[in-house]
């Protein structure tokens, strides 16, 4: 697996939030993807509707995540009700693409940090880790198990 170094700008997200340990978030993803996809259409200035992310935030000290589950948008003149807005500062990351069953996933984070690491990079624990999802893969919508399954990972790096 490789990656690819990308800067990308600040960006507005708006969604719904779920917090938990690591095991209660893997259970409770899909009906939180489900949740979101019902209400998406309540938020305006999407900039792509077809095109969401799954944002996380992990607390490694209390051993505690929080997960977005988000549309970028133009700006903030309405959050819908039990709907977060906020704002990921402009920075550097290392892109990859997922491709295959989501049971694979696991396998996909290890090779990506293998990569890192081999790189002399290091995640910025930090700041929010981004996970781009569009037609090819649907969290709640497609099978997890589908060969065809895709979706970006952006780990946040440390500033060398």
């Amino acid at each position: 697996m490789t990656g690819t170094i990308v800067s990308l700008p600040q960006k507005h997200f708006i969604g719904m939030s779920f917090s938990g340990s690591f095991q209660t978030l893997i259970a409770g993803m899909p009906g939180h993807w489900g949740d979101f996809l019902k209400r998406q259409d309540e938020i305006a200035q999407v900039i792509e509707p077809a095109v969401r992310y799954d944002i996380s935030d992990e607390n490694r000290s209390f051993q505690m995540h929080t997960e977005y589950v988000a549309v970028e948008v133009e700006g903030f003149a309405h959050i819908p009700e039990k709907m977060v807005g906020f704002t990921n500062p402009a920075r550097t990351y290392a892109q990859f693409t997922h491709v295959g069953p989501m049971s694979q996933v696991q396998n996909t984070y290890t090779q990506l940090f293998q990569w890192l690491q081999a790189q002399g990079l290091r995640m910025d624990e930090s700041a929010l880790r981004l996970e781009r999802y569009d037609e090819r893969y649907i969290p709640s919508l497609h099978a997890a198990d589908r060969a065809e399954n895709a979706y970006e990972i952006f780990i946040p790096l440390l500033e060398k």
